[in-house]
């Protein structure tokens, strides 16, 4: 059996990618997602990872890295280094020099861990292919763009900290069984006037050249990461964004519109609520379901002669803040309940003017 897992994440990438029985990990997600994706793997009955490839050294996708590694028997960790010269420090602020000596120092320590206990594979211009049974990952972006740029006296950015870590983003593309993948991590289609680095994405469907059946959307949906051109060329069936539904829905409508146009009947799933798994049959046929699935969270108005206790539980379960104090009239209360459970609430009340409008 041939399948692509993508947990539930947001803003981060954890895939899983499965082969008659073997397994490798692309991305880790965060640091806190560790147990979660054990839990995965156990139900599953994974012992054993072939491999962990790390697509680029950014916090949400390297994260759970040396946990997985401490819990799993792991072949080989493929690994894309961190260039130092990283421009922002993955949350949207401008990386210090600490900053890049710190997570320098952090990408150091990991590949001494991985070294230690499987085979370490530093990801460069000459890694090609990664392999998993029916599986062979072409392997786009393996040269450090930042690194080569920086230290090319012939280069438009020679001795400029000018990039994110994402410019060095790999990204991989398999086809089995007529059905063809391709995984954008954090690729973008970001105009340099450095030509062997312009428009990655670009770059890359031009090298696939044929649509794709299933798109990992790379950078989480947002910003410039699939130029006119490369979405000609890709036209993705399934898109799979680890991002939340309500941000691409308000921020990258864009990005979302113009992937369900580029081709007839094509979906576009979030990973926000749930993960997906896809099974690639025989004859090019591409099944997808729904896993990992996050509880739906209800919430319950407690009334009026619930509300003593609605008090008692505050004081004994929830923080104590302090109880509006504009009158019984308008105090409100909710509880919040996932699989039955009450797992917060939450007190308000509602103002003078207000209650005269709804009145």
């Amino acid at each position: 059996m041939n399948r692509i897992h993508f947990l539930r994440a947001c803003w981060s990438d954890i895939i899983l990618v499965e082969s008659d029985g073997r397994f490798g990990l692309i991305d880790t997600g965060y640091a806190e997602d560790s147990g979660r994706i054990s839990a995965y793997l156990d139900s599953l009955g994974v012992e054993r990872l072939e491999w962990i490839l790390i697509t680029h050294f950014h916090r949400d996708h390297y994260g759970s890295l040396p946990a997985l590694l401490t819990r799993y028997p792991v072949g080989r960790v493929y690994m894309k280094k961190f260039s130092g010269l990283n421009v922002s420090d993955g949350g949207g602020h401008k990386a210090t020099a600490e900053y890049n000596e710190a997570e320098l120092a952090n990408c150091e320590a990991m590949c001494q861990q991985a070294g230690s206990v499987s085979e370490l594979v530093v990801i460069d211009g000459s890694l090609d292919q990664v392999r998993l049974g029916a599986f062979a990952f072409r392997v786009f972006g393996g040269a450090d763009a930042i690194r080569t740029m920086y230290e090319d006296p012939e280069s438009p950015y020679f001795g400029q900290i000018r990039f994110g870590e994402n410019t060095n983003s790999v990204a991989l593309f398999a086809e089995v069984d007529g059905t063809s993948v391709y995984l954008g991590a954090d690729a973008n289609d970001e105009a340099l006037e450095d030509p062997r680095f312009d428009r990655a994405n670009t770059l890359y469907a031009r090298a696939v050249g044929r649509p794709v059946d299933l798109y990992k959307v790379p950078h989480h949906g947002c910003g410039n990461i699939f130029g006119d051109e490369a979405l000609s060329i890709l036209r993705p069936r399934f898109s799979v964004v680890t991002n939340w539904e309500p941000t691409l829905n308000r921020r990258f409508t864009d990005n979302r519109d113009r992937l369900l146009e580029a081709r007839p009947g094509a979906s576009v799933l979030c990973t926000d609520r749930c993960g997906y798994v896809f099974t690639l049959g025989p004859e090019g046929q591409l099944s997808c379901e729904e896993i990992d699935k996050l509880p739906e969270i209800a919430v319950e108005a407690v009334p009026p002669e619930g509300m003593e206790e609605f008090r008692e539980r505050r004081m004994v379960h929830l923080a104590e803040d302090e109880m509006p104090s504009d009158g019984e009239a308008g105090q409100r209360a909710v509880y919040f309940s996932r699989e039955g459970i009450r797992i917060g609430a939450a007190c308000y009340a509602l103002s003078l003017a207000f209650r005269s409008r709804i009145k």
